[in-house]
């Protein structure tokens, strides 16, 4: 091998490449993380996942948005629904606000845990990706942005209800997309009412998403009561839009203060 090989001169010129790096999320600036799962029809035909929704499905998301708790990231709470895991960060942040740092990680967190949880409930080991975003949002503008989301969760809802049954009923994958495209909500209901559905009894967790947060509760010892904090889901939400599913939102970030201990 050449000398230099054995031999590197000292002091290198420091690689300046990494152009992205110190890029942050503003200090005192609450933030989503909204992490995408990539290709997820495929990922549940290998499942061989229910269809429309399979709970086994919903609960290997939600069980990777607890990975956020268990590796200490704190946010101040989760939204799960279709296929994303949407993170409020509204006081703290992971790795000092470093914008590439928190989506390299987190979406790789995400990604494993899902993988780990589908082998764990289907018996079919998978690799499993999810992009990962950063959305601005100030901490009184969460409800607004959950609302906005769990719209777009209803909406997936109503299309994969009709989509699956179009193709119950002997459609072809591209003919069933072209029937569909364009129909309104209310053709959308009429179509499968017609055929024995109704969207608006269907369960809460596929219209609506689940929320993951820290709850306290009570604990008594031998001389005195102590506040302990647990993870809790919530697969029976609200409307986040209506006056119960702001009180519960507002409710959540309240408990998710930094000057609360937590404790699980």
């Amino acid at each position: 091998m050449p000398e230099s090989f054995w031999n590197p001169p000292p002091n290198p010129a420091p690689i300046k490449s990494e152009v992205f790096s110190t890029l942050q999320v503003p200090p005192d600036t609450s933030f989503f993380v909204r992490l995408d799962g990539r290709r997820f029809q495929a990922v549940s035909e290998k499942l061989k996942a229910e269809k429309p929704f399979d709970k086994k499905f919903a609960k290997c998301l939600v069980k990777s948005g607890r990975a956020m708790y268990r590796e200490e990231f704190s946010p101040s709470l989760i939204y799960v629904a279709s296929d994303e895991v949407n993170v409020l960060f509204a006081y703290g942040a992971p790795f000092s606000r470093r914008v590439e740092k928190i989506n390299s990680v987190l979406a790789g967190t995400v990604s494993s845990a899902f993988s780990l949880n589908a082998l764990k409930l289907f018996g079919k080991p998978l690799t499993v990706a999810f992009d990962s975003r950063i959305i601005i949002i100030p901490e009184e503008k969460s409800v607004e942005y959950l609302t906005w989301r769990q719209l777009d969760a209803w909406r997936n809802h109503n299309n994969a209800y009709a989509y699956w049954l179009l193709r119950k009923l002997g459609h072809k994958p591209k003919d069933a997309g072209k029937t569909l495209k364009g129909l309104k909500t209310q053709e959308l209901h009429e179509l499968l009412f017609r055929h024995g559905v109704n969207l608006n009894k269907t369960s809460s967790w596929q219209r609506r998403g689940v929320l993951l947060h820290r709850q306290p509760y009570q604990k008594q010892l031998e001389t005195r009561t102590v506040t302990r904090w647990q993870v809790v889901e919530n697969w029976n939400l609200p409307v986040f839009s209506s006056r119960e599913g702001m009180t519960l939102v507002q409710q959540v970030i309240e408990w998710a203060k930094p000057h609360k201990n937590t404790e699980e």
